[in-house]
């Protein structure tokens, strides 16, 4: 049945990546003020889809009655490798060269506030984190992202579902050189809004149910992990050169001043993700696999609106992709480790993305 659920769920992703591309084909090229233009870089993008592309942050921890004055946190780091660049129509753009490496830590924690609710369920806490880029084109800090006002809620009153759920408004300002899709590297300041929430649903107690002859135990520990993140570019991006944004190609063929400059705004973005794992302690007996856990991801980001630069629109130029990989988690009391691996299965107006990615978790009371 387990087999049967995961191929289903392959056969829905891979599905939606052909819709897609039927989609995208028949966007055509890029048009701007009337015109069309090929470029072999994509246009850049918001800098929250950078930040976020296939961010997920399972913290493994059970925020029903966290204590008050609770500081945990994390370490993540991951490496992005950029393939070859498919533009509007989702298809490789053939003399296009590949984009670049790029390694990125982020410094993450959780601050749950000294003064709380009553009731247990629900918790407030102050949230913050920041990608640091350690190689690649641009090094040093890049976004820092908080919220003052983090929610916690888990209902915990439901015998056969461990749940958690966070969520909350975000701001990011901006503390050095760009990343990912952010326009101008180093050369502007990108200010963003952001909703994020995320979940982590696991089953417990299954072994007292059965469906007909078929006892339910194997689907203990079975989780769910669903992450979603909004983002709008809260600036315009003063003073862009015409060339970082079509390319010289495109600037020629547009019959534009080449290093003319104008006001660029990304447009927003939505970013998606979902982590399904499962503890092996349930397939294999020997007693040191019962801290690890396996499973995959399901990733997703697109482009709400299009690209705007000097007042008008680029047509064809909304972002979308999916990525599929296998997760493995390794957690022991406060300590947890998951390791990721994502690759693209759908690309459009970017980079073809392989992407390796771990993280830490550590928790100490104030």
């Amino acid at each position: 049945m387990l087999r049967k659920m995961l191929l289903g769920v392959f056969a829905i992703v891979l599905l939606v990546g052909a819709v897609g591309n039927q989609l995208a084909s028949a966007a055509g090229f890029y048009r701007y003020n009337g015109q069309s233009f090929s470029t072999l870089a994509p246009v850049p993008q918001n800098t929250g889809l950078g930040t976020y592309f296939n961010f997920l942050n399972n913290e493994d921890v059970d925020t029903y009655g966290l204590p008050a004055n609770l500081l945990f946190g994390a370490w993540f780091s991951t490496y992005v490798s950029e393939g070859a660049f498919y533009g509007p129509s989702g298809s490789k753009v053939a003399e296009a060269p590949n984009g670049g490496n790029v390694w990125v830590n982020v410094a993450y924690i959780n601050w749950i506030y000294p003064f709380q609710f009553d009731t247990p369920n629900f918790r407030v806490a102050f949230n913050a984190f920041m990608p640091i880029v350690a190689a690649g084109p641009i090094g040093g800090p890049t976004e820092f992202w908080f919220t003052p006002i983090e929610m916690f809620y888990s209902y915990h009153q439901f015998r056969y579902l461990r749940d958690s759920t966070f969520f909350g408004p975000y701001i990011s300002l901006p503390v050095g050189g760009g990343f990912g899709f952010t326009p101008a590297n180093g050369q502007v300041n990108q200010y963003n809004f952001a909703w994020l929430s995320e979940g982590w649903y696991q089953l417990q107690h299954m072994d007292e149910l059965a469906l007909g002859n078929l006892g339910l135990g194997w689907l203990n520990g079975l989780e769910y992990q669903p992450w979603f993140a909004y983002t709008h570019q809260l600036n315009t991006t003063p003073n862009l050169p015409n060339t970082a944004v079509f390319g010289a190609a495109g600037v020629a063929q547009l019959g534009l001043t080449p290093g003319a400059v104008g006001g660029y705004m990304p447009g927003d973005n939505i970013e998606i993700g979902n982590v399904f794992s499962y503890p092996l302690k349930n397939i294999f007996s020997p007693q040191w696999l019962r801290y690890w856990r396996v499973g995959f991801m399901v990733n997703g980001d697109w482009s709400v609106f299009q690209n705007t630069y000097a007042g008008h629109a680029i047509r064809n130029s909304a972002v979308e992709m999916v990525s599929v990989g296998p997760a493995i988690q390794y957690a022991k009391g406060d300590f947890v480790i998951w390791f990721y691996e994502a690759s693209n299965v759908l690309t459009q107006n970017y980079y073809a993305v392989n992407q390796f990615f771990i993280q830490f978790y550590y928790f100490f009371n104030l």
